[in-house]
């Protein structure tokens, strides 16, 4: 009796906005967005600084991934961007529905997103900010050697359940602001310095930082949001 072949399954197919924001984006893809942030910002829609940091970001974007969100947030005439690929499915360009701004006071855990996360926060006399919507990696190192970090988690999407933060502060101070809802598991050391961190209950299943390293006569301070006060009569 001849062996019954099974069908061939046929592969599943990706999403494919996914699969075009993937791809690799030219220097041409580059200099269109360049473009258009020199526009937005000779319309006074971005300051200064902020069109130097969009332009880094772009020049330093190799997907189409990387350099979308540079324009999240800037009105972009329909056909002066298109993403090959995608362009039935995005006439405009949009902030990636995956890196989406928490609105419950929740960090968002996006493993899809590990290839946007940023790199190493260092600053050697000097400062690093980072705030805002910003990807973080599961593993971040924050070096600062005679020098302040401040990193601030309320907007940021994670890119793991659990996150490690690696410190080193000599002479220096790393801050870091969590978001109600993510346990805080600090195990840093101080040496002729100090560490601190939040306490509280957080919800079974929450998104968890673990915090390790040393603080060599400087600070490392993990805390929760300011809480705004309310006006008597409100």
């Amino acid at each position: 009796m001849p062996d019954v072949v099974p069908p061939a399954v046929p592969a599943p197919v990706g999403d494919p906005v996914t699969e075009a924001l993937r791809k690799r984006a030219s220097d041409a893809d580059r200099e269109k967005v360049a473009g258009l942030l020199r526009d937005a910002y000779a319309e006074g829609r971005l300051s200064p600084v902020e069109h130097e940091e969009r332009l880094s970001e772009v020049y330093r974007a190799t997907t189409y991934a990387e350099l979308v969100p540079v324009l999240h947030d800037l009105p972009i005439p329909p056909g002066s961007f298109t993403i090959p690929g995608a362009a039935p499915l995005l006439p405009a360009v949009p902030a990636p529905a995956s890196v989406a701004v928490p609105t419950s006071g929740a960090l968002v855990v996006d493993p899809s997103l590990a290839g946007q996360a940023l790199g190493p926060a260092v600053a050697i006399f000097s400062g690093v900010e980072r705030k805002g919507r910003w990807v973080v990696p599961s593993s971040q190192a924050c070096v600062a050697v005679f020098g302040g970090i401040e990193l601030d988690l309320t907007e940021a999407v994670l890119t793991a359940q659990e996150t490690s933060i690696q410190v080193f502060a000599l002479m220096g101070g790393i801050e870091i602001t969590v978001p109600e809802g993510v346990a805080v598991r600090a195990e840093a050391i101080g040496f002729m310095g100090g560490t601190s961190s939040p306490t509280g209950e957080v919800p079974e299943g929450a998104p968890v930082l673990r915090i390790q390293g040393v603080a060599i006569m400087g600070g490392v301070d993990v805390k929760r949001p300011k809480q705004k006060r309310r006006r008597l009569g409100t």
